[in-house]
């Protein structure tokens, strides 16, 4: 971090400048400010720099930036694209590098190599949800706060190294820790990620690139035709490490399948990670004798958008954007062929606005299956292929495919996903007519994006709980009504994606039916 200089603007979009950062091929990365006292990055680009090929490139990306959404991701603030100059502001993350942390302090301890593996496994798993690649994936590019490690630079402003590439290809990334599929011209997969993220936690491990340093023909040529060097290494890390550095990417385990090997990140409370960052100092704050300007606030967390799309919201909000706000699904009940469930319509409603909609069949003739309270562990008497394949679309306002329900389950089900804050949500049903008695129900949920393969995939389970009578709710809140040792998983995040609700009734026995589904979109 060096001082601003004479020639330095005061701010930049709005966001008075305190310090630099740091240069690259393509701008200037400054510190700056924000009227609730955060600080963020602000990544402008260089005056005179109009090449209309790298112009619409750091658009696109921009927009890419725009989509991440990660607990281990520098967030996005805002951007301005339309007159120069143009910049990119993101969450400033206090911290060393990884690269600087191990060239100070030496290779990390073997449980804490794998835990940052982890953690940036799981920051991978949920940015590729997204259709996000990282791409540059490397020391330098990883911050180590002191609430664990950050991704930063998604490839916008690399600046040297993409000047230093272009020259061996055109292909973007950084030698030694781009993957071979990648020098070889063919398209960034996924996996590609992965052999990016295991040379990156090599290199913290043994303080040493797997693949060597060098000329860059060498150091190129091990990664594609060379054995990783991971001497010195945790025999299991290493094993690990081995088969993410495999040649071929279809050969390599996804992110889900590493958090499923390596454990659930757990940095928090690891004493050699501590002392990497105990020294972390606070960032400088804004000299009060450069021109002041209008600050603008940071939005919060979940709701980050570019300025070139909308707006940057007030600050002081905390609520993350659902994209069906409240969600209403109506399925119609069975009709003559038994297509119960199929040729569900959709409505919108609040929990006040519960009379509407009404199909035929519906009304008070409602079993009562449970006479005595269920035990809280349920049996699901349902096809557990097909009741895997259900989800919520949220294009599409509906669950697929769609799924029978229980033969005599009331016909009036109105159901709705309440906006959500930055870490819970409320989901709730309720009957519009019918009054079923003693009449319990369990509530599921699975999360956005693809969750196969991770021990624990975040498929959650609320207990039983009755329904209280004609005209009220049945709400539960995510994620502490899905918080107990027989909940089945750990419940995960609110990250952005199509989450699904599945609704069971439980009978006394504690057998349950499938009666409904829908969902909620948090963009």
């Amino acid at each position: 971090m060096e001082p601003l200089q004479p020639a330095d603007p005061a701010e930049i979009g709005g966001y008075p400048l305190i310090a630099r950062l740091g240069a690259g091929g393509m701008g200037q990365v400054y510190l700056g400010a924000a009227d609730d006292g955060r600080h963020i990055a602000l990544k402008v680009i260089r005056e005179g720099f109009d090449d209309p090929q790298a112009l619409a490139r750091f658009r696109r990306e921009v927009a890419t930036v725009e989509r991440v959404r990660s607990r281990y991701a520098a967030s996005m603030v805002g951007a301005g694209l339309e007159a120069p100059p143009y910049w990119l502001a993101t969450e400033y993350v206090p911290g060393p590098t990884l690269r600087q942390a191990v060239a100070g302090h030496g290779p990390l301890p073997p449980r804490t190599a794998l835990a940052l593996l982890a953690a940036l496994a799981q920051g991978l798993l949920e940015i590729h949800r997204h259709g996000v690649q990282h791409r540059d994936l490397k020391p330098a590019n990883v911050i180590l706060a002191p609430d664990g490690p950050r991704l930063i630079d998604f490839g916008i402003a690399r600046g040297e190294d993409q000047t230093q590439i272009t020259r061996t290809g055109g292909w973007n990334g950084t030698p030694g820790y781009v993957a071979p599929e990648v020098v070889r011209e063919q398209a960034p997969l996924p996996a590609s990620d992965v052999f990016s993220l295991a040379v990156t936690v090599g290199y913290a491990a043994t303080g040493r690139s797997p693949f060597g340093s060098g000329p860059l023909e060498a150091v190129i040529h091990r990664t594609l035709n060379g054995e990783p060097d991971l001497a010195g290494a945790d025999p299991f890390l290493a094993a690990v490490l081995t088969d993410c550095l495999a040649k071929d990417p279809a050969e390599r385990p996804d992110p889900a399948a590493l958090l499923a090997r390596c454990g659930a990140p757990d940095l928090a409370g690891d004493p050699a990670y501590r002392e990497l960052v105990s020294g972390t100092e606070p960032p400088p704050t804004l000299d009060p004798a450069r021109p002041s300007a209008q600050v603008p606030p940071v939005p919060p967390r979940s709701r980050r958008r570019s300025r070139l799309l909308m707006p940057v919201a007030a600050a002081g909000s905390a609520v993350v954007t659902v994209g069906v706000g409240l969600l209403v699904l109506q399925f119609l009940p069975g009709s003559a062929d038994g297509s119960e469930g199929k040729g569900g319509r959709t409505g919108k409603a609040t929990p006040s606005n519960s009379a509407t909609g009404q199909g035929p069949g519906q009304g008070s003739g409602a079993p009562t299956a449970a006479a005595s309270p269920p035990p809280d562990k349920i049996q699901v008497q349902a096809d557990p292929g097909e009741l895997a394949r259900v989800r919520w679309n949220g294009g599409l306002e509906k669950c697929e495919p769609a799924l029978r329900a229980e033969a005599d389950r009331p016909g009036d089900w109105f159901m709705s996903s309440s906006p959500v804050t930055s870490d819970r949500a409320t989901i709730g049903m309720q009957f519009s007519s019918s009054n079923p008695r003693d009449y319990y129900l369990v509530a599921e949920v699975r999360p956005g994006g693809n969750t196969e393969g991770v021990i624990e995939s975040g498929i959650v389970r609320s207990k039983p709980r009755r329904y209280p009578g004609s005209g009220l709710w049945v709400n539960f809140e995510y994620p502490r009504d899905f918080q107990w040792p027989g909940a089945g998983s750990t419940a995960f995040e609110l990250t952005p994606g199509d989450w699904t609700v599945i609704w069971y009734h439980v009978h006394s026995d504690g057998t349950a039916f499938f009666a409904n589904c829908h969902g909620f979109t948090v963009q």
